[in-house]
């Protein structure tokens, strides 16, 4: 400062500094409260304070504002390091934020509420009941001491590879459509409308539950951080066949068995459709009769029409529709595991597993039928060949891992020999396989599998009904052994 002002006068420095020496003797007490009210700013105080006296020059004003700004500064930098000052401060925050409070009450009780108050609080709701609906699976027809409560969904899921056209250039630049491989979430993100097929127990209506799970709770991730923003909408085909009319947006949730049908406010899924926000999910096209997939056709079509920027992700078997069947959206067939995925399969759904052991020995035991089911299926061609989807992986998974809540057993006494059992699920069974009595039976031979104890068999077969019962009988006495199927 003094380098800026040194060629100024003596006289007119000593009065820049008379007239700071009066300004602060004539502002007052500068208590903490003042200070505090300013928001401890030096700039704010230095401009409050500011009254150069009449008859400074322009260099001596400008000394004065100098030294002004400097005193403030150093007022300031005096009352943070007091030591008082910290519980000072806590109040003052405390005080300001009650202040900021009743300022924006009053804003909105001059404003009212938001137009789409209703909507944000029904959307929470809905999203919290999504989020659970959709947490567990079931696999049907499986009985292990955790019928009631299914598995995680997280154990179930793995993201797998699909087969869809996408465009490519050729040598000469031009753009052609060729058949590419890539992940789920790939051609999730790159197209907002995907006809996805797949057979049975390819994981069609697994990955449907995922994506509802996963909008509900937005926690998509980078790939598809996008979607987070979408509120989903699972649509089961097969319960509305009964229907004369399929269902139009503001049914969806009524249609879908949503218990909180009732509590939606009027129009809230129309809105959501049109700004693009809903996730539309129709499961299960094979699972309409034939004599309405031309209804059902139209129905999403005309759904697509009026709301173009919402996402739709519609599933079915290949043999149900044709790749052409659904002309607004992009056909892509769901491809068989890798050896890597049904590594990665095993490997998820134990870890899911032994998030819910209660013990360190729940977990090394569940460890151990891990090991042994990996080596089983790395190793024996049968199990091999038959873990290629989902479906069969969490079959072969959930025979051969022992349940942590109810404690029950795989069925069979290791690891590695119940793997073979479920390897055998498609022969016949050699247990009672119905509870009609037959009106006519014929003795079948003996079949030439052996199952792996030491039973002799006999099975029985109606002609009228077609159905088969199998038993297999102890040695001499001929009991029947082995529960109910």
């Amino acid at each position: 400062m003094s380098e800026s002002h040194a060629d100024l006068p003596e006289h007119e420095r000593l009065a820049a500094v008379t007239s700071v020496q009066d300004t602060f003797a004539g502002a007052g007490d500068l208590a903490a409260d003042r200070l505090f009210a300013l928001g401890l700013d030096p700039e704010r105080l230095r401009a409050e304070l500011s009254a150069p006296v009449a008859g400074l020059s322009e260099r001596a004003s400008g000394l004065y504002e100098d030294l002004l700004g400097r005193c403030c500064a150093h007022l300031v930098e005096q009352l943070t390091a007091h030591p008082s000052f910290a519980a000072r401060a806590a109040v003052e925050q405390v005080r300001a934020a009650g202040r900021t409070r009743e300022l924006v009450q009053d804003v909105r009780d001059r404003v009212g509420p938001r137009p789409d108050a209703a909507d944000l609080e029904f959307e929470g709701r809905y999203a919290e009941f999504m989020a659970t609906s959709n947490s567990r699976v079931e696999l049907f027809g499986l009985t292990l001491g955790r019928s009631a409560g299914g598995w995680p969904l997280e154990a179930a899921y793995i993201g797998l590879e699909v087969s869809g056209e996408y465009e490519a250039a050729d040598r000469h630049g031009l753009d052609h459509p060729i058949r590419t491989t890539v992940r789920i979430e790939q051609a999730l993100a790159e197209r907002g409308r995907l006809l996805l097929r797949g057979p049975a127990g390819s994981g069609k209506s697994t990955l449907v539950q995922w994506l509802a799970l996963n909008a509900a709770r937005q926690t998509f991730g980078s790939e598809l951080a996008d979607w987070n923003r979408c509120v989903p909408f699972v649509l089961r085909l097969r319960a509305f066949t009964a229907l004369e009319v399929l269902p139009a947006p503001e049914e969806f949730l009524r249609a879908a068995g949503v218990a909180l049908h009732g509590s939606a406010p009027a129009g809230w899924a129309d809105r959501l459709l049109l700004d693009g926000r809903a996730l539309v999910l129709v499961d299960g096209v094979d699972e309409v009769p034939d004599r309405l997939r031309k209804r059902t056709e139209r129905w999403l079509k005309d759904l697509i029409i009026a709301y173009p920027r919402a996402r739709y992700v519609v599933t079915t078997r290949p043999s149900a529709v044709p790749e052409t069947w659904l002309s607004a959206s992009e056909p892509h067939t769901l491809l068989a595991m890798r050896q890597e995925d049904v590594r990665a399969f095993v490997g998820h759904w134990h870890r899911a597993a032994g998030s819910e052991c209660r013990s360190e020995e729940e977990r090394a035991e569940l460890d151990r039928y891990e090991h042994a089911l990996r080596r089983a299926v790395g190793t024996r061609r049968d199990l091999g060949l038959l873990a290629t989807n989902p479906l069969m992986c969490a079959l072969l998974c959930a025979r051969c891992t022992p349940c942590p809540r109810s404690g029950a057993r795989p069925i069979r006494s290791s690891p590695t020999s119940s793997t073979a059992a479920a390897s055998s699920a498609n022969r016949p069974r050699a247990r009672w396989a119905s509870c009609t009595a037959p009106s006519r039976t014929t003795w079948a031979r003996r079949p030439r599998w052996r199952p792996a104890t030491s039973a002799s068999w006999s099975a029985m077969r109606t002609r009228t009904s077609g159905t088969t019962w199998c038993r297999w009988r102890s040695g001499t006495r001929g009991r029947t052994s082995g529960p109910r199927c």
